[in-house]
């Protein structure tokens, strides 16, 4: 009796931690439906947007900030450059879109992919649960079966005694 006490304790905790693990997997598939629509969402953007370079003009600001600062020169051929800088500054403001886009991508596929690892390492751990499970409930079968047998096997044993006021009744009775 103390066993199957303990068996179905077990049990019972295992099937807990089974439906924790279920409703983890649930909020984890939502996030990844979520993130692939918002991925599918920034696919017809990027791919209009795909021949845009950005890092010429990064690279381009980078020399002209790094001149400046460095060399002195004349103070017309300064703000030439600075007016270059400005230009610069004013197409990198075009392409933000572009950029902060093609960095989103990069994000939701990430999140993606961490989602879809998260989700087999609960699957496997809901394996090995499942097949505790499986043991725990065979087990408990066994323990019950055994219980059967035994009260059958008591019944019969009372079946074939005699109680002593029975046995005085009968002899009474000859």
């Amino acid at each position: 009796m103390v066993e199957e006490e303990e068996v179905r304790a077990r049990i019972d905790e295992l099937e807990k931690k089974k439906a924790e693990l279920i409703d983890k997997i649930k909020k984890i598939n939502r996030r990844l439906r979520y993130k692939n629509y918002e991925k599918k969402a920034l696919e017809p953007f990027l791919e209009s947007t795909k021949d845009v370079v950005i890092e010429p003009y990064r690279r381009k600001k980078r020399i002209l900030e790094f001149k400046i600062s460095t060399q002195a020169y004349t103070p017309k051929l300064e703000r030439e450059w600075l007016k270059e800088v400005k230009k610069v500054d004013e197409k990198l403001d075009e392409l933000k879109d572009v950029e902060r886009a093609r960095r989103k991508k990069r994000y939701i596929e990430k999140d993606i992919e961490e989602g879809e690892t998260e989700v087999k390492k609960i699957e496997e751990e809901l394996k090995k649960i499942r097949n505790d499970l499986k043991k725990l409930y065979d087990r408990m079968r066994e323990i019950r079966t055994a219980a059967r047998k035994a009260a059958s096997a008591e019944k019969r044993e009372k079946e074939d005694m005699i109680a002593l006021g029975d046995l005085a009744l009968i002899e009474e009775g000859k």
